[in-house]
Order: C-alpha cells, then sequence, then structure tokens
C-alpha cells in the first residue's frame, strides 16, 4: 500500500470541504427545479456581464476566453451535487426567485473555490507539490510554481484558436432578421419560431468556428455512428443555443421583464427536441437517438459525470434542457474524445484509431512547409525511439527532430498529471535520440541523411498542452503544435527556429505577459493559499 503523502488532519479537512455544498438549500428540492434554476442564474450572469458591462465587460479574446472557462468551471461541480443529491422529479419554474438565485450564485462560487481545493489536493495526493497546514491556512510547498511562465504559456495560447476562428466571421453579418422578425415578446416571456433556414443560416455562419473545433476525420466510425454524424448533431443543436440566445438579448432589449430570464434555458420535450435535431441535421432518428444517449449528462452508467462532456441535461421525464452557453462554449470534438473514453464500449475503437492523430499532426506540419527547403522523414531506428517526423534543411545542415503528442486536451488535475507523465515520456524519448547523435550513432544518421557536422536538435510537439514546469527540461523544449508551425512558415532558416525554441522564445514573459497573484480562498473554515495566471495582454499570445 502507498503511504499517504497528507496528514490526517489535512484528509479531515477535505471531508468538510467535499462535503460543505450540502448546506446549499437547493439541495433539498427536486432535481428538475434545482436545475432549472441553476441554469437559468448562469445564464442570466452571462447576460449581466456582456449586455451591461458589469465586472468590468470584456476585454478582448483572453478575458472572452477566462469568462468562457469560469462559466464551465462553475457549473461543473454544481450540477454533479445537485445530480448525487436532489431526489429525481420536479418542474422547471419560469420564474425569478430571488433566494433561489442566490442560492445558485452561492454554489458557483463554491465550486469555483472547490476547484482550487480539488488541484491542490490532487496534486499533493500526487506528490507533484507538498501542503502544509498553519492554523486554519493551507499553503502549498515545493518548486511547483518555479518556472511560472510555463503554466502561463498553457493559458494565454488557449485563445488563439477560438480568435483565428472569430475573425474569419463578420459579425454584422449574424443572421438576426429571422428571429428578429419571429420574436414575440410579453410581460417576462419570450416566444419565437424555429425553422430550417434558420438554424442552416445559422450553422453556415458559424461553420469557421466549427471548421477549428473539429480537425479529426469526420469518417472516423463509433460502434454506433461516426464523428460527423455527432460533428452535425452538435453543429445544430449549438445553432439553437446560439439562436435562443440571440433571441433572449433581443427580448431584453424590448424591455422583456426580467430580461428574458423566466425563458432563458431551451426547454424541450424529448420527442419534439428529437425532431427538430433530426431535421436540421439530417442525420437519421436512430442516430440521433444515439447520440443523445450519449450526451445526456448521468446516461451510460458513468459513475461521476462531467457537464462539459455530457450538456443534454434530463430535467425529468419529460422535459430536456439546453443551456445556451454549455454548447456555445463547448470545445466540441475535445469533450467528445474524452467521453469516449469513459464508455467501455467505444474506448478501445477509439484507441485504435488515435494513432491515426500523429499522422494528421505531421500532415499538418509537411503542409505547411511545401514552401521551404526542408526535407521531413519519419521511422524507425533499432534500439531507439521512432522519429516522429524529423525536418532537415541540408543547405544549413541542421536538423529539427521532434515528438508529436497529440492526447485529449487536459481540463482536470488529475488529467493534467496522467498528461505531464506522457510529455516526461516524450522529452526522454528526444533526449535518447539526441545522444545518439552524440554518439554518432550510425543507424540513426544514414536514416535521417545526415552526418555528425549538421546541428541537431529536438523538441516535443504537443497539440493542446505543454504540462507544468516540474516536468520540463532544460534540453528539450516542449511547444504547441500550430505554434510551431506558424514559425517555421515564417522563419527564414531552420537554424533560427532552433535557436528560438533553445532559446525559449515562445514562452510568455511575467510583467509583460502575464502576472502571477498568490489568491486564498476559503471553504468552512479553511483558508487555501493558491495562484493564479492574470493575463496583462488582451489579445491572443502566439509570438513567433
Amino acid at each position: 500500500m502507498k503511504t499517504d503523502r497528507l496528514t490526517p488532519e489535512l484528509r479531515r479537512i477535505e471531508k468538510e470541504v467535499d462535503d460543505h455544498y450540502k448546506s446549499n438549500r437547493l439541495m433539498n428540492l427536486p432535481f428538475a427545479t434545482a436545475a432549472w434554476h441553476l441554469l437559468a442564474a448562469a445564464e442570466d450572469d452571462i447576460l449581466i456581464k456582456e449586455l451591461t458591462g458589469i465586472h468590468g465587460g470584456i476585454n478582448g479574446i483572453q478575458d472572452a476566453h477566462a469568462l468562457a472557462s469560469d462559466f464551465i468551471i462553475e457549473l461543473e461541480a454544481s450540477m454533479f451535487w445537485l445530480h448525487s443529491t436532489c431526489r429525481p422529479g420536479g418542474q422547471a419554474s419560469f420564474v425569478f426567485d430571488d433566494d433561489l438565485c442566490q442560492a445558485s450564485r452561492d454554489l458557483f462560487e463554491l465550486s469555483r473555490k472547490y476547484d482550487w481545493f480539488v488541484f491542490a489536493y490532487t496534486c499533493a495526493s500526487n506528490g507533484i507539490l507538498g501542503l502544509e497546514l498553519e492554523g486554519s491556512i493551507i499553503q502549498p510547498t515545493g518548486d511547483f510554481f518555479t518556472d511560472i511562465e510555463y503554466e502561463a504559456y498553457n493559458v494565454l495560447i488557449d485563445p488563439y484558436q477560438e480568435q483565428e476562428a472569430l475573425s474569419l466571421m463578420n459579425f454584422d453579418n449574424f443572421p438576426t432578421d429571422a428571429i428578429k422578425h419571429s420574436l414575440k415578446v410579453k410581460d417576462e416571456r419570450f416566444h419565437y419560431k424555429l425553422n430550417p433556414k434558420m438554424v442552416a443560416d445559422t450553422i453556415t455562419y458559424l461553420k469557421p468556428a466549427f471548421d477549428k473545433m473539429f480537425l479529426l476525420p469526420s469518417e472516423w466510425q463509433f460502434s454506433r455512428y461516426s464523428l460527423g454524424d455527432f460533428r452535425k448533431v452538435f453543429e445544430a443543436i449549438c445553432a439553437i443555443a446560439h439562436i435562443h440566445w440571440t433571441a433572449r438579448c433581443m427580448a431584453a432589449l424590448q424591455q422583456c421583464h426580467g430580461m428574458g430570464y423566466a425563458d432563458s434555458i431551451y426547454l424541450r420535450p424529448f420527442d419534439d427536441l428529437l425532431r427538430q435535431v433530426v431535421r436540421y441535421s439530417r442525420v437519421s432518428d436512430a442516430t440521433v437517438r444515439n447520440i443523445f444517449d450519449d450526451l445526456s449528462y448521468g446516461n451510460r452508467n458513468i459513475s461521476r459525470p462531467e457537464l462539459a462532456l455530457q450538456p443534454l441535461i434530463k430535467l425529468n421525464s419529460e422535459s430536456y434542457a439546453i443551456a445556451p452557453h454549455l454548447w456555445m462554449y463547448s470545445s466540441a470534438e475535445r469533450n467528445f474524445t474524452a467521453l469516449l473514453n469513459k464508455l467501455p464500449s467505444e474506448k478501445g475503437i477509439y484507441a485504435k484509431l488515435v494513432n491515426e492523430k500523429e499522422t494528421l499532426m505531421r500532415g499538418r506540419f509537411t503542409a505547411g512547409l511545401l514552401d521551404k527547403d526542408f526535407r521531413c522523414t519519419l521511422g524507425s531506428v533499432p534500439n531507439l525511439p521512432d522519429i516522429d517526423l524529423a525536418i532537415i534543411s541540408d543547405s544549413e545542415k541542421a536538423c529539427l527532430l521532434l515528438e508529436l503528442k497529440w492526447f485529449i486536451a487536459p481540463t482536470l488535475a488529475r488529467e493534467r498529471i496522467e498528461k505531464s507523465k506522457e510529455i516526461e515520456k516524450g522529452i526522454s524519448q528526444v533526449l535518447k535520440l539526441q545522444q545518439a547523435f552524440a554518439d554518432n550513432h550510425k543507424p540513426l544518421l544514414e536514416k535521417l541523411q545526415i552526418d555528425s557536422s549538421y546541428r541537431f536538435g529536438g523538441a516535443v510537439v504537443s497539440e493542446n498542452w505543454i504540462g507544468h514546469a516540474v516536468v520540463q527540461s532544460p534540453e528539450i523544449p516542449v511547444i504547441r503544435a500550430d505554434h510551431l508551425i506558424a514559425k517555421l512558415k515564417a522563419t527564414e532558416s531552420l537554424e533560427s527556429a532552433m535557436e528560438w525554441l533553445k532559446n525559449r522564445k515562445y514562452l510568455p514573459k511575467e510583467g509583460e505577459h502575464f502576472k502571477v497573484h498568490r489568491p486564498t480562498t476559503r471553504i468552512s473554515n479553511w483558508t487555501l493559499k493558491w495562484y493564479g495566471i492574470q493575463p496583462l495582454i488582451s489579445d491572443a499570445f502566439f509570438p513567433l
């Protein structure tokens, strides 16, 4: 048995923190009622921030990304607590209740604080950092916060693809006329009529964002449907979510009482929603049913459901709920692949397909370098790790060897620890190849068609996350795939790109791009001293 790295007192505190949500009054309501109030309050907070500018408004892509991330975090634990505690049944209220709205916001705040505690305890339990208790204050120990620019990189570069996709869309052309003409407002309620053209126009408008979101082959086939089927269904529901949100914003501007709070959540009986999505996605009834089955919160015997992975919420035996921003803020393909890995019937199929990800990433590199005087090679060398991709400039006598990693982007602390081990393994593989080159390993030189006079360097290239500082190596940089592709396309020489990597020029600078703050958060009688990355830039971080 492993020795517990935490003291019995810290474990007792953990249990107290875990149980603190039980005092929230939403836990005493039936699930449908509690969940509706929770989702309505969450959507209302977004409306207040976006329409009135309270809390400072949204300042650039970094703030927008943080808003989306916070929204998911606030709802994740909150919905799980309701789902695991509330009795089944109940009805959506369709009315604003000040006390229950406040209870919902209290639960959001608790969920955000709880996420910090979970992260700290998970890291401590796995030896990533230590935790010490001084009176009622818990604080981390160790070198986890050294070289914090790696963590900042993971935070700041994430919005890049969002900004790129959004730049392709002209918001002046968002198809609102049909919504406006159909919208009816009366007292605190609003209503509009969906139709196929309205949904199709919205899907067309959102296509640049969908194309950036879905990178894997649409023909990938799972046990009951393909990735292409999933994308069509997701696009249809996401379009409905955008239309419903737009209608609510219009209703609020037309002085709808409560700014449309009563109809903030899109509710439909299962059969009605099924017919709509079948019609708008042009996917068969049976396939849409199967996708609904997988995406419905708590379905498929998942012991710890995650709202980001299963955002379709069955309130009761009659009503299904679509909270617009759960779909609008979704990293759909990432969440779908994470869900597949929780389903026994799909996990094995996904594992067989996952090796194709490396091929796809390699193809993006080679396609991006067509106009460069570089050659690319890959393959195996006896008694050495495989060469995922080597980029070679014979004119410069330079070789950059890349270890490619495309795992599911981690969000939870335990996922980050698991993926950090993959990054660490990739670094060790590149180090072995570098040592082989230093030893003048002839099979390696012959495979690469180079000699010992070449400049030789290596890097680990990750699709979505570069790991924490504790797994980094001074010799082997770790960088996001799109970032390195863009650098290689823009560079004058391979050697200059290698120097850029060696000197970690891709990392943000503290005081220029971000600052670290050490906030405290309190649950029950216990205060955790933690950390946060605060962007000092508003645009996406993507230095070349």
